[in-house]
């Protein structure tokens, strides 16, 4: 199927709907007077007039009363010279950003791919490839270091690329594509679902015995759920989805490391 797709950019009216934390105007209360409030809406702005355009966000769940709004959230941007449509299988660089207004994280930029499949789209971490960091601490550069750490994580985006093709020439085999799952099955365990569930394509382009689809195949179960099986008692259960936002951002930097230990284990790491 060689059908394409062009990505919907977000709208303000869609990010206030998926992640309304994105325009706290304040801190969570519990925040200290050295916190520095900037908004995650002005830092979306000054992607934007930088032609990054968001269109994926999401932010995490919270049980205390009235902290819904100041809540871990992530945005994944695209630029627009990858706002094209894209074929099936195709994969794409991406921006993804997190922040929160409680003290749990600074704005953080990490390197992202999207593949048109799945739609869940990878998260990328690395020994030599990980995060920039920008703390609330304010001040009139605050506008340059953003700038700066989305341009040092879009410059570097091509190295994954880079990766992923040498990772669709590594055939695995069989016990290597167990290997690979049983590792990632301890990223969210669950004593009912064995290596093999994860191994299960969800179509038949993704039924291919190479790293990266094998990656695939794990990284869309994992996620997305829906998993089928019987546990000790005799029921039968099906696995959740991975909603939360620090669930999400581990689990795909996890496996982005698995990928390459396992791209060394073939000896063909780039």
């Amino acid at each position: 199927m060689t059908t394409a797709t062009v990505p919907a950019v977000l709208s303000r009216d869609d990010l206030r709907r998926l992640a309304p934390s994105v325009f706290a105007s304040r801190p969570w209360h519990g925040m200290s007077g050295r916190y520095r409030m900037v908004p995650t809406i002005e830092v979306v702005d000054i992607l934007r007039d930088r032609g990054f355009f968001p269109v994926k966000a999401q932010q995490s769940r919270t049980r205390i009363p009235e902290k819904g709004d100041f809540t871990r959230h992530l945005i994944r941007f695209r630029h627009a010279d990858h706002l094209e449509a894209l074929a099936i299988g195709q994969e794409t660089p991406e921006l993804v950003l997190t922040n929160s207004h409680d003290g749990t994280s600074a704005y953080r930029f990490m390197a992202g791919i999207f593949r048109l499949v799945c739609g869940n789209g990878l998260t990328v971490q690395s020994a030599d490839f990980g995060s920039i960091s920008v703390r609330h601490s304010g001040g009139g550069d605050f506008h340059e270091r953003i700038v700066d750490a989305t341009y040092r994580v879009a410059e570097e985006t091509p190295r994954a690329l880079e990766k992923i093709a040498v990772w669709k020439q590594i055939g695995l085999t069989p016990p290597q594509q167990r290997a690979f799952a049983a590792a990632a099955s301890e990223l969210k365990p669950n004593p009912s679902i064995t290596p093999s569930h994860l191994l299960i394509p969800r179509r038949m382009e993704d039924d291919r015995p190479d790293l990266w689809h094998t990656l695939n195949r794990v990284q869309e179960n994992v996620i997305k759920g829906d998993l089928r099986a019987i546990n000790a008692g005799g029921r039968r259960i099906r696995t959740r989805p991975i909603r939360s936002v620090d669930a999400d951002l581990r689990i795909n930097r996890a496996l982005w490391r698995l990928a390459e230990e396992m791209a060394k284990l073939a000896g063909a790491a780039p």
